[in-house]
């Protein structure tokens, strides 16, 4: 399921905030978020395990930060397209 993340996280810029980036990755998003066993916690060790090296060199902990801040943004989704059911 965590694959349709790779759109997002295999490209070097994932990491930027870009609005072409935050495009595909709440493009993906969208595509598994309502899916009852989507797991926020795990799309983000997927990203965490699976994303290229980005473009601009980052310490692990600015990693771990931008991708806190996916695991974060997924997390509202969900539970905005749960309240929507």
């Amino acid at each position: 399921m965590y694959e349709v993340f790779d759109s997002f996280c295999k490209l070097p810029t994932w990491d930027t905030s870009h609005a072409l980036d935050e495009g595909r990755f709440r493009a993906a998003l969208s595509e598994v978020v309502h899916l009852p066993d989507f797991c926020p916690e795990e799309m983000g060790r997927y990203i965490q395990l699976n994303h290229a090296e980005p473009i601009w060199p980052k310490t692990t902990a600015q990693l771990d930060t931008v991708i806190d801040r996916l695991v974060g943004y997924a997390t509202v989704e969900q539970k905005r397209v749960r309240c929507r059911v």
